[in-house]
């Protein structure tokens, strides 16, 4: 009776073990599920689009300031780029509409042939979309850097441009189109950034050396007129001192006339006297 009781206990936890398991299973059919109608969803070139221009727009507003970038920019001509960078060259056009569908059908095609026909065209969207890229928005009379980025969301197709095909590469080197991934694009921005920053900290350099310009000039005339009070106050104590000096004497003379008129007055009195006893 134990020995079946035991047996009757373990079947009963494989039981739930294994109920469990279905569960889990069951959980992970339904995220599997899911992801499939995630990927189908992403298969929308528009939707593909508008999820690497979000991209795009979180990685410019985590490099630069808002007043600095701006996104869906509309040129006088009328055309219409994902996104700018403002800087004192010009205007850097960013493009983040890359067509993924040929490349996507190489990636998943079965066999060599079918491989080489989705490979071709991959080639050619290429090279036709860093034409279109440096014809409309590569634009010096529009205000445009004499340079463009091409956003490319997707890391696999950056690494085949530059690994595989390097030749697209320098293609759209040679256009002035830059290619460029999520990764790379970063670093990209940080240098821009840094550019921005040290012009700024040159501006700055020279807002002090102007400011240090004028304190060195204004020196300069308070040094002048200090000098000129300098020789204004030396000049009215040598002419208090003579004036001190001509008013000593001067006093000095009328003393003296006191002394005469006391000492007269004093004989007049006594020849007064004198006649009035004889």
């Amino acid at each position: 009776d134990r020995t079946n009781q035991a047996i009757n206990e373990r079947l009963d936890n494989a039981a739930r073990v294994i109920s469990a398991v279905n569960k889990e299973l069951g959980v992970m059919s339904q995220i599997g599920s899911q992801l499939s109608n995630f990927q189908e969803f992403l298969k929308s070139p528009k939707l593909r689009g508008g999820i690497g221009e979000q991209g795009l727009k979180d990685m410019l507003a985590q490099a630069f300031p808002h007043e600095l970038y701006k996104m869906q920019y509309q040129f006088r001509n009328g055309q219409i780029v994902d996104a700018i960078i403002k800087i004192d060259a010009g205007l850097i056009p960013i493009d983040a509409k890359f067509p993924l569908e040929n490349f996507n059908r190489y990636l998943n095609a079965k066999s060599a042939e079918e491989k080489q026909v989705a490979k071709n065209k991959f080639r050619s969207d290429f090279r036709v979309h860093v034409n279109a890229i440096a014809k409309k928005y590569i634009n010096p009379d529009e205000g445009t850097a004499d340079f463009a980025f091409m956003y490319l969301p997707s890391e696999s197709v950056f690494f085949e441009v530059v690994n595989s095909e390097r030749d697209l590469f320098d293609y759209a080197a040679k256009s002035k189109v830059i290619p460029s991934s999520p990764s790379t694009f970063f670093y990209y921005l940080r240098t821009i950034m840094l550019g921005l920053e040290g012009k700024r900290i040159t501006e700055m350099s020279r807002e002090i050396m102007k400011t240090l310009k004028t304190i060195k000039q204004e020196s300069h005339k308070f040094g002048d007129n200090l000098g000129k009070l300098n020789k204004h106050v030396t000049n009215a104590k040598s002419t208090m001192d003579i004036v001190n000096t001509g008013y000593a004497g001067l006093a000095g003379k009328i003393n003296q006339v006191d002394v005469l008129e006391s000492n007269q007055a004093k004989l007049i009195e006594e020849e007064t006297s004198e006649k009035i006893n004889d």
